[in-house]
């Protein structure tokens, strides 16, 4: 996870229109909401279209950070600008599935602010209360985990068929909640990290020490400081009151006391990994030890597949343009050939 960027915007739907939609039904979802003793109030969305139908349940589960799914940017000149986290077409999926988008604790579906960049969005628009006091990997995992529940006796779901799609952030709670819910028959995780998030932090002080950029005594400096935070992080998996790079201590924690690959290699159902050769924010050489230890166990329900040149976003640093649709592409055709 890169220390300069908090809030991953997985892709930007950008419209500037004199009467944007404001609510789930414009947008073609129908919203629910279920309430948990808790967990407190788990707003999510599924696509209208066809939702009385027999078709596979598709889940998204997005990246960190605590903006809504759509927000709406307010410019100085009175134009407004609308902006989308979710870089899947959903509607167009409703053709073939119930697709299900899930907004974090307290944070609406869309929320609006008077700035004139994405950029200003994220730097002003504060988290609420009980975002701040619930955010962890348990919430994420277990509100999904009710919802499929609920959803398998509200919907039909063709052949029981549940896929779980989540990208960063998301990509390493999927591995979890297929543990946590049998009902789930395949992940996919799109740069999502594979080991300990504290790790890639050493990793990449490590990494600026041999290409020179600084010295190994500043590397060391710098990961005695990580390690003593790291230790008061675990030693607090529970504060909300202090954070860390945008995060308080007990997202951190959560996230960081349950690592994606000992998860994935108990799972027996397909799973995909989706890798960025380039990546800041989840560095690949941690994807590529789960495909080694998958390699070594003779685990064959792993497909591993790499984007040499991307970042974290898919552009392409050496092609010059973005591989964001070639990669949900082949996403969705891996989905249906399992």
């Amino acid at each position: 996870m890169k220390k300069t960027l908090i809030i991953l915007l997985f892709g930007i739907l950008t419209a500037n229109l004199f009467a944007q939609p404001k609510t789930p039904d414009e947008y073609g979802l129908k919203q629910f909401c279920l309430k948990d003793k808790s967990l407190g109030e788990i707003n999510f969305y599924v696509t209208k279209s066809g939702i009385e139908e027999s078709k596979p349940l598709l889940i998204i589960l997005d990246g960190s950070g605590h903006l809504p799914i759509y927000l709406l940017l307010k410019n100085d000149d009175g134009k407004s600008q609308i902006r989308g986290t979710i870089p899947f077409r959903y509607n167009e999926l409703s053709k073939n599935y119930h697709v299900l988008l899930i907004s974090k604790p307290g944070t609406p579906f869309l929320d609006s602010i008077k700035v004139n960049t994405f950029e200003r969005y994220s730097e002003n628009y504060k988290p609420s209360k009980e975002y701040t006091e619930k955010l962890s990997l348990e919430w994420r995992v277990n509100s999904t985990s009710k919802i499929i529940d609920y959803l398998s006796k509200e919907i039909e779901i063709r052949e029981s068929e549940i896929i779980a799609i989540g990208y960063s952030e998301g990509g390493q709670l999927v591995p979890k909640l297929a543990l946590e819910n049998g009902k789930v028959t395949k992940i996919i995780n799109i740069v999502g990290g594979g080991l300990n998030q504290f790790y890639d932090f050493i990793t990449a002080e490590r990494l600026n020490a041999q290409k020179g950029i600084i010295t190994a005594d500043q590397a060391q400096t710098k990961i005695d400081s990580l390690n003593l935070k790291f230790k008061d992080i675990y030693n607090n998996p529970n504060e909300t009151n202090k954070s860390w790079l945008g995060h308080t201590y007990k997202r951190w924690a959560s996230f960081c006391k349950d690592i994606p690959i000992e998860n994935m290699q108990k799972l027996e159902i397909p799973i995909l990994i989706i890798a960025s050769g380039n990546d800041e924010n989840s560095p690949i050489s941690g994807l590529d030890y789960v495909n080694l230890e998958f390699t070594r166990k003779n685990k064959t329900n792993l497909t591993y597949k790499v984007y040499p040149n991307c970042d974290h976003w898919f552009n392409d640093q050496k092609a010059k343009t973005n591989k964001m649709d070639e990669m949900l592409k082949y996403v969705l055709n891996w989905v249906e050939k399992q």
